[in-house]
């Protein structure tokens, strides 16, 4: 999904050689002299947007009770105007290889920065640190956030507050390396403020809530990637008390400018597979797979998943239940299961053979559904099959299960 705001005449118009158009994804970048030089090579749906400034700003909506926001570039792009804010996958922060530090500084304080001589990516706090690396100034806000008593104050202070945490962090490119860091340096004293490490607890960045709300902190990644990075921003009404919050996603691109695509979610055995085993059951084919028969129990995954069965426990209670019936001169052999009925990709059907000796088992027209039930889940369904012991005096039936 995407999200368009727009203001005056609409949210088209050209930059240089670039053509912003509805649907493109604005990779921001620096604007400051020098600084275009270290510009990503953008592909489709991609397009580049300098800018001096730009905030990662938070607008309040008293209809809907809720926060939401984006980053909000400033009001000289392209020649002047009111700030331009885009939706949470409209826009992302683009970080050149510029960013690049290396740790130099062996206080314990800056630990988390790594190793002494390790290096990090950094968005400088200030805007001369920030031109002199080529790296987007970067800001946070809640210009669309005003002081009309919506929000309790501080202590004596009657001025709304809004406060800012880490909800999540992930490195779409890289999951394993997703440490974030957000944090002030007063007097050259580390003040942590927006990070999900556990050496720094509870931290939180609070904001004025007056229209005016805007600061400005370091933020360190300790690895290349996509980064969506997933803030809470929550406030307490003064009316009664309650405590609202909303979550707001942003994207990073350290050293790449390419959101990856979400993977397609699992459907049919694939989800299964997800929802009965661990991570490391379902990675491991001999466990997990179609053929494999992980609680012994006699049934493979596959049958297991076609008639209810759960596969990590040892059962026969998924088997057909088998009985005769005799109406009007003809004996019927009955065949009674339960039945998974919302996977097209999945044949699940009875056969018969006369003898044994036969080779192959049959329907033959002659194998017939009496009745079917749902069971209640909206995935299965309780059916009764049946097919007719002639002469032969005797018939054998199974229950053939294929997935396509």
């Amino acid at each position: 999904m995407r999200w368009l705001f727009l203001f005056g005449g609409g949210l088209v118009w050209a930059l240089g050689a670039n053509c912003l158009q509805a649907g493109n994804i604005r990779v921001l970048v620096s604007s400051v002299a020098g600084a275009r030089d270290h510009d990503p090579a953008v592909g489709s749906g991609y397009v580049i947007l300098p800018t001096p400034h730009a905030d990662l700003n938070v607008v309040w909506n008293a209809a809907t009770q809720t926060f939401s926001g984006g980053f909000q570039t400033d009001s000289d792009v392209n020649g002047g105007g009111g700030g331009v804010p885009f939706g949470p996958e409209d826009a992302l922060a683009y970080l050149p290889s510029t960013g690049q530090r290396q740790r130099s500084n062996a206080a314990a304080q800056n630990d988390f920065q790594g190793a002494v001589g390790d290096t990090f990516w950094l968005y400088p706090s200030s805007a001369p640190a920030s031109n002199t690396a080529f790296t987007l100034y970067i800001g946070f806000s809640a210009y669309g956030v005003k002081n009309d008593g919506t929000f309790t104050g501080e202590g004596a202070s009657t001025t709304g507050r809004i406060r800012w945490t880490v909800h999540s962090v992930e490195n779409l490119t890289t999951p394993a390396a997703n440490a974030f860091y957000g944090y002030s340096l007063p007097a050259g004293n580390v003040n942590m403020q927006l990070t999900l490490d556990p050496a720094y607890p509870n931290r939180e960045m609070v904001m004025l809530a007056n229209g005016k709300g805007h600061e400005h902190l370091n933020l360190l990644f300790k690895a290349p990637g996509m980064y969506r990075v997933t803030f809470r921003v929550r406030g307490t009404l003064v009316a009664n008390g309650q405590e609202v919050s909303s979550l707001i996603p942003v994207y990073f691109g350290v050293e790449t400018w390419q959101i990856p695509s979400e993977p397609a979610p699992a459907t049919g055995y694939e989800a299964w597979k997800l929802a009965s085993f661990s991570s490391t059951q379902a990675a491991d084919p001999m466990v997990s797979g179609l053929d494999a028969d992980p609680d012994g129990d006699g049934a493979n995954n596959l049958v297991e998943y076609a008639l209810g069965g759960v596969p990590t426990n040892s059962s026969t209670s998924i088997l057909p239940v088998v009985s005769t019936l005799t109406t009007n001169g003809t004996n019927w052999l009955r065949f009674a299961y339960r039945a998974r009925t919302n996977d097209v990709a999945l044949e699940i059907q009875p056969v018969f053979k006369v003898n044994l000796t036969e080779t192959n088992w049959s329907t033959n027209g002659v194998v017939q559904k009496v009745s079917g039930q749902p069971a209640g889940d909206g995935v299965h369904e309780d059916q009764v099959w049946q097919t007719p012991v002639g002469a032969e005096a005797r018939r054998f039936m199974r229950v053939k299960v294929v997935k396509n």
